[in-house]
């Protein structure tokens, strides 16, 4: 009886083709060369989520706090106060850094909840059509047409006393996030709803119909997966907007106690630019940085996921 070979190793899956070549894998510092822009609002980005979140260990105060009020009204910039006080004895340093908290927190869920609440809207009548495409095409363009600014003032007045606090999102700012949230939804499902009219045409999404797939099936496990690219992408530059939109608001009606960029340059805090201008420019100077690092990330995210978008959006 004669003893069996032992058999042969299987090919190693990049003899075969089918791993990914070494030169198309992600590498940052590959991706950090080549796009310098995006990686100096990579860096930028990193530095203002540190300070923003890591404030109560960069020698601030709360200014929600009763020791947050000092004696040193309209103080320079010094050792004791980087970034000088306010008319109230405040430190702009804390102000600036715990007002970020409050801009980062509204813009990402404001962000989240529109792009992903519009591509849901836009892959269910992108896909459906018929009088259901219609009816949300239609609402959206009659949201579109409403002054982006105006539209988000009249909702926050109106819902500000009637909405419940959320954990870790008080009324305030679950009313600012739904306000501008319902800016951001019908301009992320029109661009969705786009995209995925062109993945519904596919001839994957035919094959998948032939075998029997179902509806949802084909929404969930085959488009959505060839337009989270789109949304990544479209979340990364709604991001600033959505900063800016929220510092605009709180510009305009103020945020009480709350800290805020925007409210640091609003109200009778405009009375004291000329005399002390620090408490103008450090705060203008946190939104300018972190809205210029958001979107340099953004185009360079852009381009790196689909250069087939350069310049549409």
């Amino acid at each position: 009886m004669t003893e069996r070979s032992p058999a042969a190793p299987l090919p190693d899956l990049q003899d075969q083709g089918y791993a990914m070549p070494e030169q198309e894998r992600f590498n940052p510092f590959r991706w950090a060369l080549r796009e310098p822009m995006g990686a100096l609002g990579v860096v930028l980005i990193v530095l203002v989520v540190f300070g923003s979140f890591g404030a109560p260990i960069l020698k601030t105060t709360n200014p929600r706090s009763l020791a947050a009020y000092s004696g040193d009204n309209l103080a320079g910039p010094s050792s004791e106060h980087f970034f000088g006080t306010d008319r109230d004895g405040k430190d702009v340093w804390s102000s600036v850094l715990y007002g970020g908290r409050i801009s980062l927190k509204i813009g990402i869920a404001t962000v989240i909840v529109g792009t992903i609440g519009g591509t849901m809207l836009a892959l269910i009548a992108g896909f459906l059509g018929g009088v259901v495409d219609f009816v949300f095409s239609r609402i959206a363009d009659i949201l579109i047409a409403f002054p982006a600014i105006l539209f988000a003032l009249t909702l926050r007045t109106a819902l500000g006393e009637d909405l419940p606090d959320l954990p870790g999102l008080p009324r305030a700012e679950f009313v600012v996030v739904l306000a501008i949230s319902l800016i951001f939804l019908p301009a992320a499902f029109r661009i969705m709803r786009g995209t995925v009219l062109e993945q519904r045409a596919a001839q994957y999404v035919e094959s998948a119909t032939v075998v029997g797939a179902s509806q949802l099936r084909i929404m969930l496990r085959h488009i959505l997966p060839n337009i989270t690219g789109l949304m990544i992408v479209l979340t990364s530059i709604s991001l600033p907007a959505a900063i800016l939109t929220e510092s605009t608001l709180a510009f305009l009606l103020g945020a009480g106690d709350t800290p805020s960029w925007g409210a640091e340059l609003s109200g009778d805090s405009r009375t004291f630019f000329v005399r002390a201008p620090w408490i103008a420019i450090f705060p203008g100077a946190a939104l300018a940085v972190t809205v210029f690092a958001f979107n340099i990330f953004g185009d360079s995210l852009r381009d790196t996921l689909d250069p087939r978008l350069r310049g549409r959006i």
